[in-house]
């Protein structure tokens, strides 16, 4: 089987596909439709493998991407306080103050990997 295309050219199509699919869904927003999980399992592989190889992980990608994580994590932790029957905290991160939630994201996207070492 042929290849088609050197790595760096393979990573800008990662690039442009993961951009083009954040502008999707950012639009299906827009509309007040769900977000899947498999394209949420999608922006987030492309995110991971952009930044394996050291390339710029599209922006409105990561912000959706972060977006995301946030939204459920508030959802989580809403239905946590219920449970407990607690309001739900305010901020709540356990990453350092000064870290970018991009990375913070992509942190906890590699720890989610399949293999991944706790």
């Amino acid at each position: 089987m042929s290849t088609t295309g050197t790595p760096p050219e393979r990573l800008a199509r990662v690039s442009e596909l993961a951009a083009r699919l954040a502008e999707k869904t950012l639009a299906d927003r827009m509309l007040e439709h769900p977000t899947p999980d498999a394209t949420l399992r999608a922006l987030a592989d492309a995110a991971l493998l952009l930044d394996a190889h050291g390339q710029p992980i599209p922006p409105l990608a990561l912000e959706l991407l972060t977006r995301l994580f946030e939204e459920r994590r508030g959802e989580a932790g809403a239905a946590d306080a219920v449970a407990a029957d607690e309001p739900p905290s305010e901020g709540g991160s356990d990453a350092a103050p000064e870290e970018a939630p991009g990375r913070r994201l992509m942190r906890l996207f590699r720890a989610l990997r399949p293999g991944a070492k706790t």
